[in-house]
């Protein structure tokens, strides 16, 4: 149910259509590309769970509710400098060591508010 709001039905960190992914502990949503860098960064930062094979908590999924990618987002990327952000569109001539870049900054702090 909280795939289909508007604002998770896009990958929080490329916006990648449909995200299947999401980090229980950032409280969002990502695509499967996003989950595997996630997953790089290890559970002190990050906790990747699948939306439809794992389960989960009760207070994960009200975390969840609470947050999704539109608050969680305006709270990582409260300093986020413009032309940063990776688009789905353009991942062909991203590489994913760019992608991977912007996903450290992001949640290790760099552009919180």
């Amino acid at each position: 149910r909280l795939m289909k709001l508007p604002h998770n039905r896009e990958c929080a960190d490329c916006r990648a259509k449909n995200p299947r992914w999401c980090s229980v502990s950032c409280g969002v949503f990502i695509c499967m590309r996003c989950s595997g860098i996630h997953r790089g960064l290890g559970v002190h930062i990050t906790k990747v769970r699948s939306c439809s094979l794992d389960t989960f908590l009760p207070e994960q999924v009200r975390f969840l509710a609470r947050t999704g990618n539109a608050v969680a987002n305006s709270y990582w990327e409260a300093r986020l400098p413009p032309n940063e952000r990776p688009h789905s569109a353009g991942l062909e001539g991203k590489t994913t060591i760019n992608i991977e870049r912007f996903i450290r900054n992001k949640y290790e702090g760099k552009w919180v508010a």
